[in-house]
């Protein structure tokens, strides 16, 4: 696969993945939506959606660098979530919506940091050569 098509391939999946991360998230949120961990998450969401936006309407050109900033944010937020909910459930907690919740938002970190390191080479890769 050449680098735009898989770059184009991850901004239409980055879209659809918004179908359900926004309205998902802000349910589970509501009515705390002031909250800084939904912030966060909400920064997440307008970067992706910006990302995908301009990587979509840039075509032919290459443009991964404002998606690849976008599921770094929203893959390091994933990173400490995650790990969060690990560190509740090993100290004898329980989340709001059980054990399923670890998995879900650990499984969506690990596609988040999937494509940050794939987008991450393709922005380096779509430097200018040098000399």
């Amino acid at each position: 696969m050449n680098p735009r098509r898989l770059e184009t391939t991850i901004a239409w999946f980055t879209l659809g993945a918004l179908v359900i991360y926004i309205p998902g998230e802000t349910y589970v949120s509501w009515p705390e939506l002031w909250h800084p961990f939904y912030l966060v998450d909400f920064i997440a969401m307008v970067l992706l959606l910006w990302g995908a936006v301009h990587s979509l309407r840039a075509r032919p050109l290459p443009v991964p660098g404002l998606l690849c900033a976008a599921y770094g944010w929203a893959a390091s937020n994933g990173w400490r979530a995650t790990f969060w909910r690990l560190a509740e459930l090993r100290a004898g907690g329980q989340l709001d919506y059980g054990n399923a919740e670890a998995w879900i938002v650990g499984c969506a970190s690990a596609i988040a940091l999937v494509c940050f390191v794939i987008l991450l080479v393709l922005t380096a890769s779509n430097e200018p050569p040098r000399g």
